[in-house]
């Protein structure tokens, strides 16, 4: 018997009498709703298993021996292209693809292949920073000592030498400032912030810029505007007040960089809103090059910077339970938020 159809023809020739013919026909009624019944479970298993599959938020591709599509998620989808990296020889390697790390993995079941890759570009990042974490914070630890006895012998020689001399102390204490300033930031951003918080009055946010831009050297004129509205501000002083030389330094290299305006504008601003402290730090240099990693430590397209600052910053702040953004659209500004 080849078909359904001359499986019939064979019974419909055994049918001798009505009775027959009535109990064949329910037999068949009953083989016909059991048919679509099996039919709409199967096809509810498959929906049941494509939202499974959609819900893990990994692409997933599961392949027939003819290379084929079988089945494959929204997520592998949109990054379809790795498969073409991806050695058929390995069943478990890395791919960087699109600037995003994935460990590729694949698993053979009977005449189907299933891959499927997670992106740890997150936990490679992390491995990254914590081997430069400890080597920058080795390297701070060994600094330290002998830039603290150079500053003692500064202190010693600005006492025995004539005045016209000074200026050339001044310079050098300078330097040490700027090294000693890097070395904080690097200790702290490797070990953690931590905010302990006190209320101050809101005039620290002038004199903390003031105190520091006296170190920072520049070639261009640039004026400094203050709009402080709150009398006060809560917060951990120290940490504020590296994040402002950070903010600061940062908006006077971009006016530095900036080779078609002659004068430069840093414009601080301080409020509350909706229960969050507002600091906003404007500057007319030039844009940020590479904004989407912006934030991240140890990048960094400035020859005299480290690419800690801005990570910093962005630690201080979350420290005080806010965040910090960069906008760019209409007028360029960082905006920091603490929280009440």
């Amino acid at each position: 018997m080849d078909n359904f159809e001359d499986i019939f023809k064979s019974i419909s020739s055994n049918i001798k009498t009505k009775d027959q013919k009535d109990h064949i026909l329910d037999i068949l009624d009953e083989f016909i709703k059991q048919t679509y019944k099996a039919e709409k479970e199967f096809n509810d298993l498959k929906e049941v298993f494509s939202l499974v599959l959609e819900s893990i938020p990994n692409p997933i591709w599961v392949i027939n021996d003819d290379n084929s599509y079988f089945y494959y998620n929204s997520y592998a989808k949109n990054i379809d292209e790795i498969l073409k990296m991806y050695p058929k020889e390995l069943d478990e390697c890395e791919i960087l693809f699109d600037k995003e790390y994935y460990l590729m993995q694949r698993s053979k079941k009977n005449n189907k292949t299933l891959i499927t890759a997670t992106n740890i570009t997150n936990e490679k990042r992390k491995e990254r920073l914590a081997s430069m974490g400890q080597i920058s914070a080795h390297l701070a630890h060994e600094i330290r000592n002998p830039i603290g006895a150079i500053a003692l012998m500064l202190s010693s020689l600005s006492k025995n030498i004539d005045s016209k001399h000074n200026i050339y102390i001044l310079e050098m204490k300078k330097a040490l400032w700027r090294v000693e300033r890097l070395i904080n930031t690097t200790l702290l951003f490797c070990k953690g912030v931590k905010a302990a918080t006190l209320k101050h009055n809101s005039s620290v946010i002038q004199s903390s810029i003031e105190d520091s831009i006296i170190y920072f050297e520049y070639g261009k004129n640039i004026d400094f505007a203050y709009d402080i509205k709150e009398d006060y501000i809560i917060c951990d002083l120290e940490l504020l007040e590296l994040l402002l030389q950070n903010l600061i330094f940062n908006a006077i290299d971009a006016i530095e960089e900036h080779e078609e305006i002659d004068k430069g504008l840093i414009k601080i601003e301080f409020f509350i809103k909706d229960n969050y402290q507002i600091l906003k730090v404007y500057d007319n240099g030039i844009l940020a090059s590479d904004i989407d990693s912006l934030f991240e430590a140890f990048k960094t397209t400035k020859i005299k910077g480290n690419g800690l600052g801005l990570a910093f910053c962005k630690q201080i702040a979350e420290a005080h339970g806010g965040n910090i953004t960069y906008n760019y659209e209409n007028e360029k500004y960082f905006l920091v938020s603490f929280r009440l």
